[in-house]
């Protein structure tokens, strides 16, 4: 009555389509299946990586991966939307815990029941200067030499500045901070010029060391450890289940390029 016309005939066994009844079913089967492929491609984009993503490192450890990142979102996941970010892990720790971040490389940080951490390397200490120099010629350094030497450092609010003098100290070494500066570049200048030396993790001069454009040797007992981070409370995607799992990919391959010592090795 609905439909204004009659779907089946009655015939002595019972009920049969009529043709009108025949073409509904037909159309009805069509869409039933229209239906359970809409279904399947949900399904399937539900598990295909989309939509933004970010992560945050610090500059050294940033200009070493950000590429490499990069292209292999270009190539194997072009939905993400893909935001990389420098910054030291202060501001980081914060930008994590108000959602403003997905993940985040930091360095040595304190314990924060906000946010969750996955120890990732821990890398020596170096004393570093112009390429040539015969003090960065030995094979290690005693943090006890430093006290003497001028040397350029990030600002106070840094933490692997903070962490480096701390360390220091407790090693019986008092530093001698002629300059502060925030700028990679510049610092890698000024130390090429032979006047001033600073005291740097591995990761930040290994491409200028194996250059032979900077000098380079480690300080005995003066260490710091890299960790991912990622906040406990903000919803988990697809998007950041792909960027976490292919940057600890790629800082495992930057473990073993820079020749540190890898969580669990």
């Amino acid at each position: 009555q609905e439909l204004g016309f009659l779907l089946f005939d009655r015939v002595k066994r019972g009920v049969r389509l009529t043709a009108a009844g025949q073409r509904l079913v037909e159309r009805s089967q069509h869409i039933l299946a229209e239906v359970d492929r809409l279904k399947e491609n949900l399904l399937l984009e539900a598990h295909v990586p989309s939509g933004p993503a970010s992560l945050a490192a610090p500059p050294s450890i940033g200009r070493l991966v950000f590429d490499r990142l990069s292209l292999t979102f270009l190539k194997s996941y072009p939905k993400v939307q893909l935001s990389l970010i420098e910054g030291m892990t202060s501001n980081i720790q914060g930008q994590l815990r108000r959602g403003e971040l997905d993940l985040a490389i930091v360095t040595d940080p304190a314990p924060d029941s906000l946010l969750e951490y996955t120890e990732l390397f821990t890398e020596s200490i170096y004393l570093v200067g112009r390429a040539g120099d015969p003090r960065l010629k030995k094979r290690s350094l005693k943090a006890a030499s430093l006290g003497h030497l001028p040397l350029v450092m990030s600002s106070r609010h840094n933490r692997s500045r903070q962490l480096i003098e701390t360390s220091a100290a407790r090693e019986g070494a008092r530093l001698d901070i002629r300059i502060e500066m925030e700028s990679s570049e510049a610092l890698r200048q000024l130390l090429a010029s032979g006047e001033i030396y600073s005291l740097l993790p591995y990761s930040s001069v290994f491409v200028e060391a194996q250059a032979r454009q900077l000098g380079a040797a480690p300080i005995e007992g003066l260490t710091m450890t890299r960790y991912l981070a990622k906040s406990r409370t903000e919803a988990n995607s697809v998007a950041r289940e792909t960027l976490e799992k292919v940057t600890l990919g790629e800082m495992r391959a930057l473990a073993k390029r820079v020749g540190v010592r890898e969580h669990g090795s």
